[in-house]
């Protein structure tokens, strides 16, 4: 069965792509010392109330070396979902490995409380 590279998630014989992170999907089955969700079903870390917000702390998890996935949920998902973010009900539900939940939500509360950084020249008008 194919399965994505990113997020691991195992798919259908025919599928091509991944419907959560838009990867191209490998033949075969994941590695077994890659996979996040091996050996115990990911945990749900928290939910976000727009996909692309979703994928953007998934790659913020990533950043910290924790392997997260985010599952889209609403009337429409994959890759028609990012066309359409923002005019549908779409959310995402971060899912990460049990062993990593608490260092996860140490990211996500640093990330909450810490100070926004803006890029010279980018910062908002007030």
């Amino acid at each position: 069965m194919p399965y994505c590279p990113r997020c691991m998630f195992e798919y259908k014989e025919g599928v091509t792509r991944c419907l959560d992170c838009a990867e191209d999907l490998l033949p075969g089955s994941p590695p077994a010392a890659e996979s996040p969700i091996i050996g115990a079903a990911p945990v749900r870390l928290c939910t976000v109330p727009d996909v692309n917000a979703g994928d953007i702390l998934v790659a913020v998890l990533a950043d910290n070396g924790i392997p997260a996935f985010a599952r889209r949920h609403g009337p429409i998902t994959g890759d028609l979902g990012r066309v359409t973010d923002g005019h549908t009900e779409d959310y995402s539900i971060i899912m990460v490995p049990p062993g990593r939940l608490e260092e996860a939500q140490r990211v996500l509360t640093a990330l909450a409380s810490g100070p926004v950084e803006w890029p010279e020249g980018m910062e908002p008008e007030e």
